[in-house]
């Protein structure tokens, strides 16, 4: 009697729902870098040494980038550009910007994490940059494959979300959710997840919005880089 009412109440809780609850743990804050500790390596030991770069045309080769005074903090990261829309008729889009790519293979899964911390300022020069300049963070997943085989138009893919830089520090929080694929004819196989579980490089890239024809000069800095 007793092994069957032991054997009875079993039953019962296997039957009943369980009495915990299972929750995504908060992984917390994770710096990208913060640039006070006088390199040029990230403090994601994931991605390899920040370099800035020029592109549209990517010849450009009149750009310098160094630390300097950040945003409440010691030191930031700026790159000075001077950029020239060539005069074809097609507007270029051309730009300047930092990128960190992933040292000997390693990837970043990004999942974890809710948005994007960075601060940011675009100081205009002589001839100045316009308005509409914005600001394209990228997450690049060079190891994710199209859902076809094909190599997409970049040989990789990336998501990316825009921003509107001010001639003042600002801080952005840039949820995760919002970041998306350009305009690829293919797709990426397992979706902008599978890129988000596989970032291998991070690209901050200011597009001038220099019309045909047109020159600007400036200095866009950063500071500040988590996830959180």
């Amino acid at each position: 009697m007793r092994a069957a009412r032991r054997a009875a109440v079993f039953a019962m809780a296997l039957a009943l729902p369980a009495c915990f609850d299972v929750q995504n743990v908060d992984p917390g804050a994770v710096i990208v870098d913060d640039f006070d500790d006088g390199d040029f390596m990230p403090a994601m030991t994931e991605l390899g040494a920040w370099q800035c770069y020029a592109f549209n045309p990517n010849t450009n080769r009149d750009y310098r980038c160094d630390r300097t005074a950040g945003y409440l903090s010691a030191y930031g990261l700026f790159v000075e550009f001077a950029l020239q829309d060539a005069p074809d008729g097609i507007q270029q889009h051309t730009g300047a910007g930092f990128l960190a790519s992933g040292e000997f293979g390693a990837v970043i899964d990004l999942t974890p994490y809710r948005e994007l911390v960075i601060s940011m300022k675009l100081e205009s020069g002589d001839p100045p940059i316009p308005s509409e300049a914005r600001v394209y963070i990228e997450f690049q997943c060079k190891s994710v494959e199209s859902e076809t085989g094909e190599l997409p138009t970049l040989g990789f893919f990336y998501l990316t979300r825009g921003v509107t830089p001010t001639s003042e520090w600002s801080t952005h929080r840039l949820a995760l959710e919002n970041w998306g694929p350009t305009n690829e004819p293919l797709h990426i196989k397992g979706g902008t997840p599978a890129c988000l579980r596989a970032v291998d490089g991070i690209a901050i890239a200011l597009q001038s919005g220099l019309k045909d024809g047109r020159a600007g000069r400036g200095t866009f800095f950063i500071d500040g880089l988590s996830f959180r």
